[in-house]
């Protein structure tokens, strides 16, 4: 225990405490069907939450928080594979048992959040580890926010303070930053802002075409000029999501992203990579690092996998009195949860062409490239993706055909999302506590889903 009140026995009573949830939770280890007592118990519980809610759930889901590894428990005693991650903050799994210590740590604190005006060593421990990270970059500076969209909300603001009265942002088709008022019109998709005033002026290009990836950068080039053009003196910076997660993993190449990002530098454009899904999960810590991007990124947002949001940016971005500041850091569980998370994601064998990130994708794509092929062929196409973040199509990857598997997929004991759209694509965030086993059983599941559905 590095923070909080200390003394020996608090320090023995958490150790021993630690050891009981850590032992109850390691217990959930397997799928299992739901108790045939508790039938109908998670939809009997969640038609109160969505009456007081207003709107209803996706899936039939209910837990009370028990879960280990991939495994999640929920209140009916169904144990279900769980490769969606909350959409992506549970990198680790479930209940991996340096978050636990965290939380137990974090109630030895005096306070359940770190405030800002007065501020706690664990949120300073937490900003060195970050700048650590990036170090060799133009980033000098780590402010955090409550949440990836509050991150994506104060990067614009700093864009903004040093470029006024340049106010104008280029973002990328099928982009998407978050649902607050400002990044509601950064997000591309329309009915995420349906009846919604226009609060910010957004100027989408092309992304990077899988489908034509020779011409990409031409296109996209072609689009961001005629942006310019249109608007000569008013655009303050680009931002981009290297790898689109709602888009269902949609990036480009090192070559690609140069393009782009040296046009921008030449006509005085700042680069925003949004990295709020991407941290952690790809080839290197951040996804810029591991396109080898690092002299062109003056600011990136994190959240996420981090447990916590926040900015990091260079000197030059770095703002006036009073623009940013804010109530909370965030809770002293989460910083710490966050401080130890990197920690153990840059000293673990994480990262590189052989780390197990890389490992986790080659044994994904290597058995959809077996079903794709052999017995789901005609039923599995696309695949593909990056790091821990793999998605594929079935069917005709229309919206009915892929929401209908994904319910299967959940009844047999998978729990997953969607993304896109023409086409809807399966979407997966996978655990880095996954095994060969693990991945062995799920792709049983997903073959037999594929055979039961299509």
């Amino acid at each position: 225990m590095t923070s909080g009140t200390k003394n020996p026995e608090i320090e023995k009573k958490i150790n021993e405490l630690y050891s009981l949830i850590l032992k109850k939770q390691e217990s959930i280890n397997q799928i299992q069907a739901a108790d045939p007592s508790k039938k109908g118990l998670i939809e009997s519980k969640l038609k109160t939450f969505e009456d007081n809610r207003g709107k209803g759930f996706f899936y039939p889901y209910l837990t009370e928080g028990e879960g280990h590894g991939p495994f999640s428990k929920l209140i009916d005693g169904s144990i279900k594979y769980d490769l969606i991650e909350g959409i992506g903050f549970n990198l680790f799994g479930h209940s991996p048992s340096f978050f636990i210590k965290s939380c137990l740590e974090a109630a030895t604190v005096d306070s359940v959040m770190c405030g800002n005006l007065q501020p706690y060593t664990q949120a300073m421990d937490l900003t060195v580890e970050m700048m650590k990270s990036v170090e060799g970059t133009k980033l000098k500076h780590f402010w955090f926010a409550g949440s990836g969209s509050f991150a994506n909300d104060m990067a614009l603001k700093l864009l903004w303070q040093k470029q006024a009265p340049k106010y104008t942002l280029i973002a990328f088709t099928k982009a998407f930053a978050g649902r607050s008022i400002a990044t509601q019109d950064i997000t591309y998709n329309e009915s995420y802002r349906e009846l919604m005033p226009k609060s910010i002026n957004v100027k989408h290009a092309p992304h990077f075409d899988q489908k034509n990836p020779a011409d990409s950068l031409k296109n996209t080039l072609t689009a961001l000029k005629k942006i310019k053009a249109e608007d000569k003196d008013g655009i303050c910076a680009l931002s981009i999501e290297l790898i689109q997660g709602e888009a269902g993993f949609v990036y480009g190449t090192k070559e690609y992203y140069e393009g782009i990002f040296e046009w921008a530098k030449e006509n005085g454009i700042y680069v925003w990579v949004d990295e709020v899904q991407t941290f952690g999960r790809t080839h290197e810590l951040f996804a810029f690092q591991m396109f080898g991007l690092e002299k062109y990124v003056d600011i990136v947002t994190v959240a996420k996998a981090l447990q916590i949001g926040g900015v990091l940016y260079s000197e030059a971005l770095n703002p006036k009195p009073g623009l940013i500041a804010g109530t909370f850091n965030g809770s002293l569980a989460s910083i710490i949860a966050g401080k130890n998370a990197l920690r153990f994601l840059r000293e673990g064998n994480f990262y590189g062409s052989n780390g197990r990130i890389a490992q986790i994708e080659a044994a994904f794509k290597q058995r959809f490239q077996q079903l794709s092929t052999g017995s789901c062929k005609g039923k599995i196409g696309y695949f593909g993706g990056i790091g821990t973040m793999i998605s594929f199509e079935v069917g005709d990857s229309s919206n009915e055909v892929t929401d209908k598997y994904i319910r299967k997929l959940f009844d047999n004991g998978l729990i997953c999302f969607k993304a896109g759209k023409d086409p809807v694509r399966v979407r997966f965030l996978l655990p880095v506590s996954l095994t060969e086993d693990h991945i062995n059983e799920i792709f049983q599941i997903i073959e037999k889903t594929a055979h039961e559905v299509l």
